[in-house]
């Protein structure tokens, strides 16, 4: 997980945590209505959509939450994130 990425559209309200950026997106599962989990052919986590990312970012059940939690934070973005 050298190069990770992430986006937030303000508008669509949606948080994206792009944790493998050469990776390829193969299948998604969500969590709940709010978080899905993109995954590689390979089973690797690509990254991790959260809607209503201005709600609050639920991290409980969160492959890589803590990393998650440091990138958002480390975004500057403002948004509330619950560990």
């Amino acid at each position: 997980m050298a190069e990770v990425s992430v986006e937030y559209d303000r508008e669509a309200d949606v948080l994206y945590v792009r944790l493998a950026p050469h990776a390829k997106v193969a299948k998604t599962h969500p969590l709940d209505d709010m978080r899905l989990i993109d995954y590689s052919e390979d089973g690797a986590v690509v990254g991790i959509e959260f809607i209503d990312a201005s709600e609050g970012v639920e991290l409980s059940d969160v492959p890589f939450a803590r990393k998650v939690e440091q990138l958002i934070g480390d975004a500057g973005l403002g948004l509330p994130v619950f560990a």
